[in-house]
């Protein structure tokens, strides 16, 4: 499973790499097969409580997390993308405590690890929450190399961004140079 490395660790990042788990490009596109693939996606991004006591019984909820954050990627406008990721937190938050991180303070409302699933439910809502606040709701977007369909949040200074990754827009853009070049050729 590709897994995120810029933003390893924040809510954007496993709230995207949880959404990406299904990929078009693959020859099997469902990419969490097992409790397994569900451990590497926690403990990628730091939730190693959660993802030692993960079983098989907690696959089916977090395929249904990730149809949550998709319908926030694939929602008409940024009021339904909003009214979606407040249920989730709702569903999943706790009231918000301030605590320490790092060399200052957070505001924390998602609980701990000890609440498994739901922690993590939480943490990715409140994370796109404060993209949508942060970056704008036009900042969200699936990849335009079809038929990839992979999600991406862009942090880039231009707003630019239309794929998901890397190997995605070189694919694009080998493509439209073999057609351009193509097209160049004098018929014969």
């Amino acid at each position: 499973m590709p897994l995120t490395k810029k933003g390893r660790g924040t809510g954007v990042a496993l709230a995207v790499d949880l959404v990406n788990s299904w990929d078009e490009l693959e020859d099997q596109p469902e990419l969490i097969e097992g409790p397994a693939d569900v451990r590497v996606w926690l403990d990628w991004h730091g939730f190693h409580r959660v993802a030692r006591g993960i079983r098989a019984g907690d696959v089916e909820p977090t395929l249904r997390l990730r149809e949550r954050l998709e319908s926030v990627f694939d929602a008409e406008d940024e009021a339904q993308a909003v009214a979606l990721l407040n249920e989730l937190a709702r569903e999943h938050g706790t009231p918000p405590q301030l605590e320490r991180a790092d060399e200052g303070w957070r505001l924390r409302s998602w609980p701990d690890e000890r609440a498994g699933l739901s922690a993590v439910a939480a943490y990715a809502a409140v994370a796109l929450l404060e993209a949508i606040r942060d970056l704008g709701w036009d900042r969200f977007g699936r990849c335009a190399g079809a038929p990839c369909r992979c999600a991406y949040v862009d942090r880039s200074r231009n707003a630019s961004r239309r794929f998901c990754c890397e190997l995605c827009a070189d694919r694009v853009a080998q493509a439209e140079h073999r057609r351009r070049k193509k097209e160049a050729r004098p018929a014969s």
